[in-house]
Order: structure tokens, then C-alpha cells, then sequence
């Protein structure tokens, strides 16, 4: 088998054992299994309110959908724009909204869920599937902050570089669902919430910045922040007289103490999952990072090293994070296949043979019409015999180009999951 075809076997198994709506059947089945140690027993709940929110929210729903089998009375699915696929499920409400900078359709679509789940009574069930992408998503900005506001702060954060965890910190100090906000108008009512991470470490509080997870906003935190990307200065003022106020008093949750949490699938399944298929393929396979973080073309350099250096009986080596990337340029690409392209400049100088690949588990590295690329040495030669200087595209943050151009792409279309992206390297000849 070629190495780019094993390359993309590998993937293709690995997002099968991350499959949204296979999760949620498993977990939330277990929860609510009518034994005495059952978490949730569906005979004590008059109503059941599901609210599926992020890039999985369709499979997450479906999922849902079949557990409970009749029993929802009222359900909501808040998903990335062209993410919903198959027709909206029976007894649900679907919106597509505008990812990764909000929108006025989500705005919209978060005040209808609002509603529906500040109707919620004790002894009713809120059934939150959180998944990533759900911090842009489910939005509505607090009362002295505008959308425009919440956009132009995005903005601002992603092209300096921060990664999801900081710029988390910074949206839910100005929005009232973030940070146990949809917990907080759910009211008496029991709140379970099913997620699929993608926050390396899984805290809850930051996925999808945490509606069902009573969290106080961190203003000293979401400062900081600003400052640390240089962009305190040029944020909106009304976001700033928000984080400058301080901390206002938010009531507690009356029925947090019954409520539960659990997350379902993570970065580390989707590894995981990937050396179990290269091992089948029978392969000797070495994983050198978990939840690896930094900036795409330093993270590039240093898996090529990493797998310049394996023995010569190691075939796959396998990684999985996040990488982040400060944009310069005015190209085209994301941090997948800015990672593939600077892995491509570095396979070449060191005339190596390994195949490297940088994937992003939903399918969609920054719009790209990819989930990343798959590059060797030879696509550099490639490239340049096309007219094109990778080394110059690379600085202009126009890594989709080249690949475009010079092969590589993978594409997937959405695949219904969102846990972090996958790095893999198989060595050729």
C-alpha cells in the first residue's frame, strides 16, 4: 500500500471510533439504564428538552433520538452551516449558523433555545450534546455588547493566533449563555450534559465555553488575555467596559447538585483509535504527542524531526493537538495545511522519505474545502514546477494553494465529529 494511501486509511478509522451519534447512543444509554445505580431514570422527568450544539450536533441528536425513543418533547440543533446533512430529525428544531465568527442567524437561533429551556420546570430534563464549534455558534451577546462587538474580538484573537482555550476565556465574559449560562435558565430543572471535546484536557468549562458548567466569567483572566495578544488596545469599548466592570453576581443553579456531565469522545479516542489501524495494518507504530499545542509551522518542523529520528522498524508515528497559527498573510489555508506545507519544506531539505499528514477530525481546516493535506518531500518539486515558491506561499499563509496545485488535499466533507486534528507520518520506500 502507498503511504498516502495508508495515510488515509488510518484517518478514516480513526474517525469511525469518534463517530458522534455511536457515542451518544453508548453513553447516554448507560446513563439512563433503568437500573438502581442509573444516573437518570426517565420515569422521573415530565418533560425533555434536547438542545444539540456545534459541529456534531446533527450525529449528537440522531444519537439522542434513538435512546430516548419517543420520549422528546421538544428538541433543538445548532450546527455550522452546511454541517446539518440528512434532513432535520423528527421532533427537532434545526439552525445553521456562521462558524468560526458568529453570526445574527445564531444569535437568533440561541434566543429561541432560551426560551424554550427557560420554560423548564422542576422535574423536567435539559439534554445539552455540547461539541466544539458550539462557542461561536451559540451566542447572544449581554445586554452593553453588540454582535458586531463579539465579531470584531474574534477577529481580532484568531488572527493573532490564540487557541480556542484563551479565546474562550475572553467570549464568555460578554455573552449570557457562555459559561453556565444555558445551565442558569434551565433553572430547577435536572441538566445532563453529553460532550465531544475538542479542548485538549477536556476541561468542560472551555468547551464550547461551557453553557451547562457553572463557571463564574473570568475577567481578570480574559484581560490577560488581551493583553498577551497584543490586542488590548484595539478591542471594541464596549468589550472592554465589560471586562474592566469585574465580575456582576450570577445566581446559582437550584438543581446543579443533580445534575451530569460526561464526555463521550476526545482528541485521545481519535489517536488512540489510529494506532490500533496502523497496528492492523501491521505496522510498528510509535505516538509522540498528546494534546500538542503551538504554532503550526514550529509543530510541522519538529514531527519531521521526530520521525526522522524513530528506528528504522518504526513505520507510523502518530500525533494528536491543536496547532494555532498567527496569520501574515493574506492566503489561503488553515493550520493543517500550513502544518503540511512547513512539514513538505522540511521533508525536502532533509531528503527524507516520510510521508506526513496534519488532519483536522471534522473535515474543515478553516474553510478550506479540506481537512488538511498529506506531503513528502516531493511536493515541494512539485510545487515548483508548477511556478510556485513554496517557501514564499508558506509566509503568506497560502499553504491551500499550494497543495491545490501540487496534490495532497484531503477532503472528507463534514464528518459529523470535531475532536482536535490528527497527525500522522508513514515512512515511504
Amino acid at each position: 500500500m502507498r503511504p498516502d494511501d495508508r495515510i488515509r486509511a488510518i484517518f478514516e478509522a480513526a474517525l469511525n471510533a469518534v463517530d458522534a451519534e455511536a457515542a451518544v447512543r453508548r453513553d447516554l444509554g448507560a446513563l439512563i439504564d433503568e437500573t438502581p445505580s442509573a444516573s437518570l431514570r426517565l420515569a422521573d422527568f415530565n418533560r425533555i428538552v434536547v438542545v444539540a450544539i456545534g459541529k456534531a450536533a446533527p450525529g449528537m441528536a440522531r444519537g439522542a433520538a434513538n435512546v430516548l425513543d419517543g420520549r422528546i418533547d421538544e428538541g433543538f440543533i445548532l450546527t455550522k452551516e452546511g454541517m446539518l446533512g440528512e434532513a432535520c430529525p423528527a421532533g427537532f428544531r434545526c439552525f445553521e449558523a456562521g462558524h468560526p465568527i458568529p453570526d445574527q442567524r445564531g444569535v437568533a437561533a440561541s434566543r429561541e433555545i432560551l426560551r424554550a429551556v427557560r420554560a423548564l420546570r422542576r422535574n423536567d430534563l435539559l439534554l445539552a450534546l455540547i461539541s466544539g464549534g458550539g462557542s461561536a455558534l451559540f451566542e447572544s451577546p449581554v445586554d452593553s455588547v453588540s454582535l458586531v462587538d463579539i465579531q470584531q474580538t474574534t477577529r481580532l484573537l484568531l488572527h493573532a493566533g490564540a487557541p480556542i482555550e484563551a479565546l474562550n476565556t475572553v467570549r464568555s465574559v460578554v455573552s449570557e449563555v457562555k459559561g453556565g449560562g444555558l445551565r442558569r435558565a434551565a433553572g430547577e430543572a435536572t441538566v445532563a450534559s453529553l460532550i465531544l471535546s475538542d479542548v485538549l484536557g477536556n476541561d468542560p468549562t472551555v468547551i464550547a465555553s461551557g453553557p451547562t458548567i457553572p463557571a463564574a466569567p473570568d475577567h481578570r483572566g480574559a484581560a490577560e488575555v488581551l493583553r498577551r495578544y497584543g490586542v488590548i488596545d484595539r478591542v471594541p469599548a464596549a468589550v472592554s467596559a465589560v471586562i474592566d466592570a469585574g465580575p456582576q453576581d450570577l445566581q446559582s443553579p437550584v438543581g446543579s447538585s443533580h445534575d451530569v456531565w460526561r464526555i463521550v469522545a476526545d482528541n485521545g479516542t481519535l489517536v488512540h483509535a489510529a494506532e490500533r489501524a496502523a497496528l492492523d495494518q501491521g505496522l510498528r507504530t510509535k505516538v509522540i504527542w498528546h494534546e500538542q499545542e503551538g504554532e503550526a509551522s514550529d509543530l510541522a518542523r519538529a514531527f519531521v524531526a521526530a520521525c526522522d529520528a524513530t528506528p528504522e522498524d518504526v513505520g507510523v508515528v502518530l500525533g494528536g493537538g491543536e496547532a494555532t497559527v498567527t496569520v501574515r498573510g493574506d492566503g489561503a489555508g488553515g493550520r493543517n495545511t500550513e502544518f503540511a506545507l512547513a512539514a513538505a519544506i522540511a521533508l525536502e531539505q532533509a531528503s527524507s522519505p516520510w510521508h506526513v499528514a496534519s488532519l483536522a477530525s471534522d473535515g474543515d481546516d478553516a474553510d478550506t474545502g479540506a481537512a488538511g493535506a498529506i506531503a513528502s518531500g516531493e511536493t515541494v518539486a512539485r510545487a515548483r514546477s508548477l511556478g510556485i515558491d513554496p517557501g514564499r506561499e508558506l509566509a503568506n499563509n497560502n499553504s491551500a494553494h499550494v497543495f491545490g496545485a501540487a496534490g495532497g488535499l484531503v477532503k472528507t466533507g463534514p464528518t459529523g465529529t470535531n475532536v482536535n486534528d490528527l497527525y500522522i507520518g508513514v515512512r515511504g520506500g
